[in-house]
Parts: structure tokens; sequence; C-alpha cells
């Protein structure tokens, strides 16, 4: 037995009991370091219809499928069919957001790494037909801009969905099949898919949201999330094809890309912060410890799944769960990986006291799709509250979390101490006059109302 097998089989027993204790019903993970490979699920699928989960159970990979829209988009442009500085509107020629000038100007790289500006979180569902994402994109005529294209990153999913609705008009095929096309079949991804239909013969999870007043999950509907949101997070898939897909990305582009477009792909395009590093096409490339990472999560109704790879060692760490709340069990599975298998540890940030005057600044109401977030000072601390102003299609609002509270751990930077969020870092933004504009947290920004 290896010390690789070893190191897994401990990890797989500590995956056991926090998904027990984070309250996570069913999850898959998966680890590749050199020329090993290792793959376990456990749990069960459904709390209201229990199967066992293993490693061919199915899981929603969320906006990891950012990176196979790049993926595709890169291939195309390898194609000469599609040039990455071209304005949108050369292959969407309606193409319209809100403020005219961003819509003649804004470029297909502006799509893939966030830096368009506008307001990104809208999952407008405009049915299952082959013209939805067409639809959708149309429908973006009214989306406002937040900040100019290239000033302020902040996480984009409309954006993704544009990018989508180019590689339907550069192939002639809908979005789906092109994907499958370009990325899935010549990598041998053979479950991984879209629709509903293609995998119900296959064991699949749905998602859960835990209640801990009454002690109890509730499964999470709708199951899918709109066709139109494909190209921003539609792939349904087992930790296998996950991992096989992280491996590739360690590679060299073969047989998809060329080795100058990998590296493309996985260099800093964009500056985000130094919590989280920069953004490449698509891709987050940071770091642990000094190392060079390169990663993408996602989160659908009721999933969270992360995708982490370490070219310097060869490494792909990959986790999927069926839990809205997954994060956290992810996050400390991943920190302990990363250590015990590489020897990599990230410090954590240290807070710090202020005078009161200094935490005033920061204090008023943040606005943005779905989200009105207001910061108050009371008893020397700066209080979070989150209230969440509107749910996914064809579901309520979910319930807003506890107050919480921040400490400064940087210039500009918090960290929340306590609650739901405990550990998350939350960004304030100045505009030109040297005033808060943004607040910035889970990579969006959120526009300071008063």
């Amino acid at each position: 037995m290896s010390d690789n097998t070893k190191k897994f089989d401990k990890l797989k027993d500590l995956v056991d009991g926090w998904r027990k204790e984070l309250n996570v019903p069913g999850t898959a993970i998966g680890i590749s370091i050199g020329d090993e490979t290792f793959t376990y699920g456990s749990g069960v699928t459904s709390t209201d219809n229990p199967l066992d989960v293993d490693d061919d159970t199915l899981f929603q990979i969320g906006s990891t499928t950012k990176t196979y829209t790049a993926t595709a988009i890169m291939r195309l442009v390898e194609d000469g069919k599609l040039d990455l500085d071209a304005p949108v509107q050369k292959y969407l020629p309606k193409f319209r957001v809100q403020d005219e000038e961003v819509s003649r100007t804004v470029t297909v790289k502006h799509l893939i790494t966030h830096s368009a500006g506008w307001s990104g979180d809208v999952f407008t569902d405009t049915g299952s037909n082959d013209d939805s994402l067409a639809e959708y994109v149309q429908q973006m005529a009214e989306l406002p801009q937040l900040a100019p294209p290239d000033k302020v990153f902040s996480y984009n999913n409309s954006a993704f969905c544009t990018a989508g609705n180019i590689i339907e008009a550069v192939t002639g095929k809908v979005y789906e099949t092109a994907i499958k096309d370009l990325v899935l079949e010549p990598l041998g991804l053979e479950h991984s898919f879209f629709f509903p239909r293609d995998l119900l013969t296959y064991r699949f999870v749905v998602g859960h949201r835990y209640d801990e007043e009454e002690n109890a999950f509730t499964v999470m509907r709708p199951w899918a999330i709109p066709r139109s949101s494909n190209a921003a997070g539609g792939i349904v898939c087992h930790i296998k094809d996950y991992v096989a897909y992280g491996r590739f990305n360690l590679g060299d582009g073969s047989p998809l890309l060329s080795k100058e477009t990998m590296k493309k792909m996985q260099s800093p395009h964009f500056s985000i912060n130094q919590a989280t590093g920069s953004m490449g096409l698509a891709w987050f490339i940071g770091d642990v410890g000094g190392t060079k990472t390169i990663q993408h999560g996602g989160n659908t109704i009721g999933q969270a799944a992360q995708l982490l790879l370490v070219p310097e060692h060869n490494f792909v760490f990959a986790m999927l769960t069926n839990a809205e709340r997954g994060n956290p069990l992810i996050t400390k599975a991943e920190k302990w990986a990363l250590k015990e298998f590489l020897g990599l540890e990230d410090t954590e940030p240290e807070s710090y006291d202020v005078p009161l005057e200094d935490l005033e600044q920061y204090a008023g109401l943040y606005s943005r799709e779905m989200i009105d977030s207001e910061l108050n000072v009371e008893d020397g601390q700066l209080i979070f509250n989150m209230k969440y102003t509107a749910g996914l299609p064809g579901m309520e609002p979910p319930p807003s979390p506890p107050a919480m509270p921040l400490a400064m751990c940087g210039e500009d930077e918090m960290i929340v101490t306590d609650g739901p969020l405990k550990d998350a870092r939350m960004e304030f933004i100045r505009g030109d006059d040297g005033s808060i504009a943004y607040m910035r947290v889970g990579l969006r920004i959120n526009p300071r109302v008063n």
C-alpha cells in the first residue's frame, strides 16, 4: 500500500465524519497525484429516497462548467473562428445591455474574465427550447452597469451565458451539442451531461437544505437550473469524470488545445485581490503557501463542487456535495489534502481592532440583485446583516442568515468572525473620490446605496 493510498484512506474517514457533523447527506471526493488517482463516494443521494452514493454517482458541478465553456471558446479561437479581443457584437449583432457604449465595446475576453461590469446574477428561465439561450441574451438588454469594463472584478454568470450564445452563433449548434463535440467527447468524458433526460438511467443526487431548528433536511426543487444558464453552470458528472477533466487541465492541452493556449488560460489576466489572486480565462489563479493553484468551484440548487489543481505537484483535488452548505465540508477536506499530500498550508488572516471612527466609514446599505447587505456599528463592532430579496427561478428567497460580526484584517479588508459565513473575506473598493463605492463579498461587487 502506497503512502498516498494511506493518506486517501485517512481522508475518506475524515470526510465521512465531517459530512455528518456538517449535515451533508452525500459527497464524492477525488485525488490525483503523480500517476495515482483515488475516488470515493459516501452518504445518500436523497434524504427522501435514499440510495448509496459511490464514485459513479452523478452530481451537478455548477460553475466549474464555465471552464468548459472557456475551453470551447479557445478551441474556436485556435481554429480562427473567434477573436478574444473582438466586440461581442461581431458575433451577436443584436447584443445589448443597458449601457449603449458597453454594448458596442465589450469584448469576448471581458465575458470569460468576469470583467464586463454589468449585473451578473440573473437566472431568467426562458424555457427548454433550443432558442432559450438566445432569448436569455436578448433579455439582457435591461441589465444595469455596476462598473465600467476592466474597472472592478465582479463574478458574472450572465457574461458566460453570452459566451455560450457566441459558441452557438459560431458553430451553428446549440450550446450543449457544441460542448459535447468540442470538449466532452474528445476528452472521453462519457458520464458528463446537461439534460435530465440523459442522466435519468444513472444514479444521481438531489440538492438539500438543512434546517437547524427542525433538525431536518429538505430536498430542494426544482432539481435543474434553467437551460439558459447551462453555459454558466449546467454540467452534471461523476467524480471520475471530474478528476479526469482536472488531469486534462494539468497537461499540455493535448488533444484539444496548444500548450501556448493552455498557458494563456492559466495565467493572470485580471487582478482580483491578495486573498483570491487573479482571473485567468475562466480559471481562478492563486497560491497556497507560495505555490501556484488553479481552481474553480460551483454552487447550484442545493449542491456544491470544487476542482483545484496544483501544477507544480501534478495534483488534482475534486469534491462534489449535495448540500446547499457543502462548502465548509469542501474547505476542510481541501485544506487537509493540501497539507497532508503536498505540505502546503495557508496562513490565516489576523484580525485587529480599529478606532470606532474608522469603522463608521464602512457602515451603510449595499445592494445588488437578490441581496441587500446592511452594515451597522453596534457596541464598537461592525455588524453585517444580509437579506435575500429574491430567490432562484421558481424558488422563494432563502432564509436570511443571522447578523454576523466583522473585523478588520487588512486595508479596506474585513473577515466574518462568527456565523454561517465565518472566515469569509470582504473588501471595500473606493471610487475616484476616495469614498467607499463597493463592498465585494462572494466575489460580487455590491454598490453602496447610502
